[in-house]
């Protein structure tokens, strides 16, 4: 009785090194074949965690160098991966985007343990028939005169960072994840 104990620990731990292993080895494996997937598919995929992200950060540099992030309403990407967002006039955000246009925005899909990561230059935009295009009606009680209140993000990407283990794109031997150069 004694033996059969320690024999199924061992069976268990024999099962958990194979499992680690295995795991490793399709990662490995994945990162030699990372190569082949193709831009478009690596589109594709950074939409689908996009879709799912529910957290959503926008990130400026403020005027000493120093990283500033915040949860923002994202509009989705156009097919170009150029981002929109709808922010006061009056924010740091504007101030900061001013002074260094160097912008991050950060999506986090909690469930599907994936993130999308894209860095650009913005600018600010009050072109009229853009913001009546992004423009939302609950908005109204943050910007209660859009005309004046209301300014539009618009972040044009320069790298997107892609990493997930839905789709099980993994970090290279480096430490790089599968990326899109713009």
């Amino acid at each position: 009785m004694r033996d059969r104990p320690n024999g199924l620990i061992h069976f268990i731990f024999v099962l958990v090194i194979i499992s680690i292993v295995s795991s490793l080895m399709a990662q490995e494996l994945l990162v030699k074949d990372r190569s082949e997937i193709s831009r478009d598919s690596l589109l594709i995929v950074a939409h689908s965690i996009i879709d799912s992200a529910r957290s959503r950060t926008f990130i400026t540099v403020d005027i000493n160098g120093k990283p500033q992030a915040r949860t923002m309403y994202v509009f989705p990407p156009e097919e170009n991966m150029v981002i929109w967002l709808g922010t006061s006039t009056r924010s740091r955000k504007v101030k900061q985007i001013k002074n260094n246009p160097n912008v991050m925005v950060f999506y986090f899909d909690t469930k599907g343990r994936s993130y999308v990561s894209v860095a650009g230059k913005a600018r600010v935009v009050n072109d009229p028939e853009k913001k009546a295009h992004y423009w939302k009606k609950s908005w109204t009680r943050y910007y209660p005169d859009p005309e004046k209140d209301y300014i539009l993000i618009e972040v044009t990407p320069e790298r997107m960072e892609i990493c997930s283990y839905k789709y099980k794109l993994f970090w290279d031997s480096e430490g790089q994840p599968a990326f899109i150069e713009f």
